[in-house]
């Protein structure tokens, strides 16, 4: 199973390596609203950092990496939910005044934690639970695997010892309690959430022609 899965996300981003952006220009855009751009600006730079994320994740997993595959996995589905929120924001736009809409997107683009300069960045965790509300599970598989991205029990010790207490002894080194199973979690989410940023990329752009229309032109 976990070869399928990784399979099947190795092509989605042999995929997304073909259609990177490489600019995106406020004229271009036709309207004298930012709006627009502000929302296109982390979409891109976002796929370029999936794009990363998920290639290093593959390759990691494939070669047993199990650690750093889950790490680079939870930050696959971190990018999902971001740009599902981004999703999100374009679909329910009319909710919003421009104003709240623009300052929900310089959050996104620009936040920062304890930093006073720049605007409050939206808690990862509080994306994930935005899209767990439509993709029920998401977050219960990114909260198992963040129990071997963290220094704790599961991702240190349990990852890389063995212990026989017949013997009161504790070996050392690679899956040696046998990692089908982690790498099995890891594949499958890491498929899930190249499918779900694939889906939510491509949404914004379906929606962003009736968007652009309903602004004022330059």
């Amino acid at each position: 199973m976990a070869d399928a899965d990784l399979e099947a996300a190795r092509k989605r981003v042999d995929l997304i390596a073909k259609h990177l952006p490489t600019m995106i220009s406020v004229a271009s855009l036709g309207v004298k609203s930012k709006t627009p751009y502000l929302l296109l600006w982390p979409r891109e730079a976002l796929i370029w950092r999936t794009e990363e994320l998920a290639r290093c994740a593959c390759d990691a997993l494939e070669n047993g990496d199990i650690a750093a595959g889950i790490l680079l996995t939870r930050a696959v589905t971190e990018s999902a939910a971001f740009v599902w929120r981004l999703k999100e924001l374009i679909d329910t736009r009319h909710s919003y005044s421009e104003d709240a809409l623009r300052t929900i997107l310089n959050r996104m683009l620009f936040g920062w934690k304890n930093d006073e300069e720049f605007p409050e960045a939206i808690n990862v965790n509080t994306l994930i639970d935005r899209m767990d509300k439509h993709i029920p599970g998401v977050r219960a598989r990114y909260a198992t695997l963040s129990e071997f991205a963290h220094p704790n029990w599961s991702g240190v010790a349990g990852l890389f010892s063995s212990s026989d207490r017949a013997n009161y002894t504790t070996s050392f080194g690679r899956a040696l309690r046998g990692h089908e199973s982690k790498k099995e979690m890891a594949s499958a989410l890491l498929a899930g959430s190249l499918e779900l940023f694939e889906y939510a990329y491509n949404a914004i752009s379906d929606a962003l022609p009736k968007f652009i229309a309903e602004l004022e032109p330059l």
